[in-house]
């Protein structure tokens, strides 16, 4: 038989004997629980369970929830079913399992878990009311007494454990939710909603970053500015829609060529910012070169197109103790003289 919830919560036999020992149960016990059912909770079970439903209905907490839609019928025909197996081999897993099932089932439904352990208490204080006078005051009913306290502990302690896990378990789920929702917020306002790539802030941000880099030792870094040439008459002849696929793969294509630890983002419209980490003034050029080519070699295409492309490049190494306005416009201005020169190349300033 699958015991789910004894394996969920971790009661092997070690742990069941030793919650067992806690509450001093022995094997004369299973005698006091045979008796306990024959001669109090069995004769008198409907009556138990009515007794207890009055006060449950006489709590306003636990009125307001049984009166929101629950069957009142049904719960009394489980609260019967758990009276006659309350105590009956108590010290199988099969036991263990059935109460943890119950802390979860209320874990589920939100039961208070002060009330709970309070309706615990008057249950109990109902089944003592219905031992007989003949029993109540002898050696062997104080026995039974004792028993029941015990087996109402061992319940209890197990459903708070599960109604305790439960309540941890929710809880760090919403919270893994909460920072799932953070992460993908977080996301979305630093990246490009068309290429994916990190946004115009985002970049600027990681250049920032990068240029306080430098001033803290060895750090190199270069910026590139890279921008696609003529795409205007790409839009203007195809359409934006057209122009839309070819930036996404551009985009595809310059993070396909860089390095893993360099970065890049769109800038605006078909410019992109590159930031090149150490690089120096011999390989920059090279490396810019390379990733032009890697994005212009092969043609994009579209669904009933083919189109060539080329790109401009401006490099510029960063400076230490620099803003990243600066080292940018430096670039630009590497990229005008690109485009000056006939566009399709890498100028460095």
């Amino acid at each position: 038989m699958a015991l789910p919830y004894c394996e969920k919560f971790g009661f092997d036999d070690d742990r069941i004997h030793q919650r067992l020992r806690w509450l001093d149960f022995s094997i004369e016990d299973h005698v006091l629980a045979r008796r306990l059912q024959r001669e109090v909770i069995q004769p008198h079970i409907t009556a138990i369970v009515d007794e207890f439903y009055q006060w449950m209905n006489s709590v306003d907490e636990i009125r307001e929830m049984l009166d929101s839609g629950y069957d009142i019928a049904r719960l009394k025909v489980t609260q019967t079913a758990y009276l006659r197996s309350l105590g009956v081999d108590f010290d199988t897993p099969e036991y263990f399992e059935s109460r943890l099932r119950v802390g979860q089932a209320h874990a589920w439904i939100g039961l208070n878990l002060s009330i709970y352990t309070c309706a615990y208490f008057w249950l109990t204080e109902i089944i003592l009311a219905h031992f007989p006078d003949s029993l109540r005051n002898s050696k062997e009913g104080r026995q039974m007494q004792t028993f029941l306290h015990k087996i109402v502990s061992l319940d209890i302690s197990l459903a708070i454990e599960t109604y305790h896990v439960a309540q941890v378990t929710s809880l760090e789920e919403s919270l893994a939710r909460t920072q799932q929702q953070k992460d993908r917020l977080r996301l979305a306002a630093s990246t490009d909603s068309l290429t994916g790539l990190a946004n115009h802030d985002a970049i600027i941000a990681e250049l920032e970053l990068a240029l306080s880099d430098i001033a803290q030792g060895d750090h190199t870094v270069a910026v590139v500015m890279a921008d696609l040439d003529f795409f205007k008459d790409v839009n203007d002849t195809y359409g934006h829609l057209a122009g839309d696929k070819v930036l996404v793969e551009v985009a595809r294509r310059l993070r396909a060529a860089l390095r893993g630890f360099d970065r890049v983002g769109r800038y605006g419209g078909e410019e992109f910012l590159l930031i090149l980490h150490n690089a120096t003034p011999s390989t920059m050029a090279s490396v810019a070169e390379r990733v032009r080519k890697r994005v212009t070699s092969n043609p994009i295409k579209l669904p009933e197109l083919s189109l060539d492309i080329t790109m401009s490049m401006g490099v510029t190494m960063a400076r230490a103790g620099e803003r990243a306005e600066e080292a940018i416009a430096r670039a630009d201005a590497a990229l005008y003289a690109a485009k000056e020169a006939g566009r399709d190349r890498v100028v460095v300033n």
